[in-house]
């Protein structure tokens, strides 16, 4: 099976990674595929959610001139900070049932 062409990149929603590819399906949808680090695959499977993936990515601009042709890869995108630790909240305790009653009386 052929390779897809890489039509952008975007930050991969399962990693974080900041270059994972945008590819298209076979339907014309994008998706991303994190081929350099955790191999996820997360995919549009409508329009809506194609039309936004777009708007995210950073597209990879393809140049031909007479017999050269010319692949300029976005820049990288900017570090930013991770996001802030959440604070785990411990488990709330559900209450005894019916015996518990029965049990503290004794």
């Amino acid at each position: 099976m052929a390779k897809k062409p890489t039509i952008g990149h975007v930050e991969c929603t399962v990693c974080g990674f900041p270059d994972a590819h945008v590819k298209e399906d076979k339907n014309g949808h994008a998706y991303i595929h994190c081929a350099d680090n955790c191999q996820a695959q997360t995919f549009t499977r409508n329009d809506f959610r194609n039309s936004k993936l777009r708007e995210r990515m950073r597209a990879v601009t393809v140049t031909v001139t007479d017999d050269t042709v010319t692949v300029t890869a976005p820049e990288p995108a900017p570090a930013t900070a991770p996001p802030p630790a959440i604070d785990k909240v411990p488990p709330v305790k559900k209450p005894g049932g019916w015996l518990q009653p029965l049990l503290a009386k004794g």
